[in-house]
């Protein structure tokens, strides 16, 4: 299978999803919207898309012969491409930035605890 083949096949089953599913960013959209409630964190379709991708690259990894996943791997980087440039809202950047508040403290903390234990 050549890339022009599994570009082809990859638009194919995406169009066959479409039909079966709705629209991408729809059904993007509600996965992150359960993903983020189960985790209590705000996740948007891009990043469902991204662990999507990790999900094909693992595979890919322990299997690299089997075409289904380069073929899926494909629409999931369409779609995080299509997705990167929804803005997130500002309550995801707030997250977000508790986040990396959070682990800077928890850094700060265990570096402080370490000196001390000098």
């Amino acid at each position: 299978m050549n890339h022009k083949d599994i570009l082809t096949q990859s638009l194919s089953i995406i169009e066959d999803r479409h039909q079966d599913y709705g629209d991408a960013s729809s059904s993007f959209t509600r996965a992150a919207t359960i993903a983020g409630t189960i985790l209590g964190k705000n996740i948007s379709a891009y990043d469902v898309s991204v662990v999507m991708m990790a999900v094909k690259l693992a595979r890919i990894a322990n299997q690299r012969t089997h075409q289904d996943s380069w073929i899926d791997l494909a629409a999931y980087v369409g779609f995080a491409g299509q997705f990167a440039e929804t803005k997130l809202p500002d309550a995801a950047k707030a997250t977000q930035l508790q986040v990396v508040l959070s682990d800077l403290d928890d850094q700060i903390a265990t570096s402080v605890r370490n000196s001390m234990k000098k």
